[in-house]
């Protein structure tokens, strides 16, 4: 066989095979979708109004497994365990994921490196508030009251080690008070605690405090983040307050095992970028008070990184108070 004849029918052969990114998601494949939390919750809520939407667009079937335990341990261990071809993969919950592997007494089975970003699907802002028929007026009413009297200003968190949790000590951190600070188990009981009057200042989502704030019962005093939130327009930010306080929230995204090809990374993250687009999730993400704020997986792994950094110093202080 003459040379040219074999190079062409090498280069025939070639061009037949479909590429790595072309074969995925394979027709006859399910795509396991990881969920550590249990039904019902937040990010669960978002997770089966996003797979839906994935599933049409990526042509095959994606089921979403709830996997919950040790504070979404179990289930990130287990996505961690599997073969790294993108027909299993995570959402990833910051920043209750990062604490783990943060923390050495949770004693990890993983690290971030054996973490592969796809993207960032929404973040869902903190804020303080207090109750409406609350002494304090504005956010530096509450700091001249803590500082007034040291550890007496009973401040609520929605767990410890939580989202609600690293807000508040970044707070108290930022403005340099001590509070009396009180762990709640969820934002539910924190809010209750509050209306009730045994608690002074609490630190929830916005989404927990929507309702709320909208019946007049409570009064949101500043948001956490370096943006006003759309859904309370006329409260400012801790930074326009002259509070240099890091931004604080709860952000969920899709994850992966470290390994998986950056075709198939593109074409996961693409399709999570579609997802987030749909107007009927923004419509329904915007009842439940969460702010569509996509990353592609370059971006999202930047962020994590800077995340992991600003985290750090807030769970030493945790572990510290809680000795």
């Amino acid at each position: 066989m003459k040379k040219s004849t074999l190079l062409t029918g090498m280069a025939a052969l070639l061009l037949a095979l479909p590429s790595a990114a072309q074969e995925y998601p394979a027709k006859d494949r399910t795509i396991t979708m990881i969920m550590p939390s249990s039904p019902g919750g937040g990010a669960d809520t978002a997770a089966r109004l996003f797979a839906p939407l994935m599933e049409k667009d990526l042509g095959v079937p994606i089921e979403l497994i709830n996997k919950p335990g040790a504070s979404m341990q179990i289930g990130v261990s287990e996505a961690l365990r599997a073969k790294p071809d993108g027909y299993t993969i995570f959402w990833s919950i910051l920043p209750t994921q990062a604490s783990i592997y943060l923390d050495p007494e949770r004693k990890a089975t993983f690290g971030r490196k054996d973490i592969q970003t796809i993207g960032n699907a929404y973040g869902a802002p903190f804020a303080v508030s207090v109750l409406a028929t609350s002494p304090y007026q504005t956010i530096q009413d509450v700091i001249a009251a803590a500082k007034a009297k040291p550890k007496e200003v009973r401040s609520g968190t929605t767990g410890f080690m939580s989202t609600g949790h690293f807000a508040n000590i970044e707070f108290q951190r930022a403005v340099g008070v001590e509070m009396a600070t009180v762990n709640f188990q969820g934002g539910g009981p924190q809010i209750t605690a509050l209306l009730g009057g045994h608690i002074g200042v609490a630190f929830n989502s916005i989404g927990e405090l929507l309702t709320h704030q909208k019946a007049g019962t409570i009064r949101v005093l500043a948001v956490m983040d370096d943006e006003r939130s759309d859904f309370l327009p006329g409260v400012k930010t801790l930074k326009e307050l002259g509070i240099n306080a890091k931004p604080i929230g709860s952000f969920v995204g899709l994850a992966a095992p470290a390994g998986v090809s950056k075709e198939v990374i593109k074409v996961l993250s693409d399709s999570l970028r579609k997802a987030t687009q749909d107007p009927h999730a923004k419509e329904r993400m915007d009842t439940l008070g969460n702010t569509i704020q996509y990353l592609d997986a370059q971006g999202y792994d930047a962020f994590w990184t800077n995340f992991d950094e600003n985290l750090k110093p807030l769970i030493a202080i945790a572990k510290e108070q809680s000795k």
